[in-house]
């Protein structure tokens, strides 16, 4: 079991990574004054796959866990 919440925890960890760097991108962009900057900029990217990361293993642990 504590395989498993180690795993969850990394999982929130991505997550969370992902959000605060889609969060960084958008608010560059709202900065700028052009809402389509958000797609130019680096850290979009990086948020997406943190967040598609986090929902595969997410799905992973899903598809793993025992019936009971």
């Amino acid at each position: 079991m504590n395989a498993e919440r180690a795993f969850v925890s990394m999982l929130l960890v991505a997550a969370v990574v992902g959000l605060a760097f889609l969060g960084l991108a958008v608010g560059q962009a709202i900065k700028l004054g052009e809402i389509t900057a958000v797609l130019r900029h680096p850290l979009l990217g990086s948020g997406t796959a943190s967040l598609v990361t986090a929902a595969l293993g997410g799905l992973l642990l899903l598809t793993l866990r025992p019936q009971r």
